[in-house]
C-alpha cells in the first residue's frame, strides 16, 4: 500500500513555480554626465526703432545642436542638479516693415543656457522642470535700396530660461532626453546712425532631444 501510493504521487504533475510580477528597476540618477543636444529654435525678433515698433515677432527660425553636461544628485525620487549647455544654429529670418525702403536681416550664430533642475524619478523615468540663464549672440544687417549696412552685434544676450522635460534611462550608461525650453534673452540697444537709435528684443521657442552619458555608472 505505501509504495502504491509512493508511486502514485510520483506520477503526479508538478506544480508550477508561483508567479512574481516584475519590480521596477531603480537607478540612480547622481554624478556627472555629458552629452550631444539637436533640436528646432523657432525665434521671434522684436525691432524698435526712435520708440516705434517696426518688427513685431519676426520669425528667425533654424536648426539647432550642440553639447551639454551637468551633475545631478538624488535622495529618494527627488533629483536635483545644475546643467550648462551651448548650441550653433543656422536660426534666420527678415523683417520687413518698410518693404520699399528698408529691410532687415536677423540670425541667430549660438545659444547657450546655465539652469539648476528638479525632478522627480520613478523607475528609469526622470520628469523635470529647469530654469535659469540664457544667452544668446545674434547680428542684424539693414538694406537700405540695395546697400546692406552692418549692425554690431555688441557681445551676447543675456536673459532668462524655463522649461520642462524627461530623461530615460536605457541602461547604467546612457540616458535619452526629450524637453522644452522658452527664452527671453534680453533686450539691446544700437546706434546706427545719428539720433538713430534701434532696440532688438530676442525670444525664442525650443524643443530638442538628446543622448546623455553618465561619465560613470552608479
Amino acid at each position: 500500500m505505501a509504495f502504491a501510493q509512493t508511486a502514485s504521487a510520483a506520477d503526479m504533475p508538478a506544480k508550477a513555480p508561483a508567479y512574481t510580477a516584475p519590480t521596477a528597476t531603480s537607478y540612480n540618477w547622481t554624478g556627472f554626465y555629458l552629452g550631444g543636444h539637436l533640436g528646432y529654435l523657432w525665434g521671434r525678433t522684436t525691432l524698435v526703432d526712435n520708440g516705434v515698433v517696426t518688427d513685431s515677432d519676426a520669425p528667425t527660425n533654424g536648426v539647432i545642436g550642440g553639447v551639454l553636461g551637468g551633475f545631478n544628485w538624488q535622495s529618494g525620487p527627488l533629483v536635483l542638479g545644475l546643467e550648462g549647455d551651448i548650441g550653433w544654429t543656422d536660426a534666420s529670418g527678415t523683417g520687413q516693415a518698410q518693404p520699399t525702403v528698408e529691410i532687415h536681416h536677423y540670425r541667430f550664430d549660438w545659444t547657450s543656457h546655465i539652469r539648476g533642475r528638479a525632478g522627480y524619478a520613478t523607475g528609469p523615468w526622470l520628469f523635470f522642470v529647469a530654469g535659469g540663464a540664457s544667452l544668446a549672440e545674434f547680428n542684424m544687417t539693414m538694406q537700405t535700396l540695395s546697400t546692406f549696412i552692418p549692425c554690431q552685434t555688441g557681445g551676447p544676450y543675456t536673459g532668462w530660461s524655463v522649461g520642462g522635460g524627461v530623461d530615460y534611462a536605457l541602461n547604467d550608461w546612457v540616458s535619452a532626453r526629450a524637453e522644452y525650453l522658452y527664452d527671453d534673452f534680453g533686450r539691446k540697444n544700437y546706434t546706427m546712425a545719428a539720433n538713430d537709435v534701434y532696440q532688438v528684443h530676442l525670444t525664442g521657442n525650443t524643443v530638442r532631444g538628446a543622448i546623455i552619458f553618465k561619465l560613470w555608472p552608479h
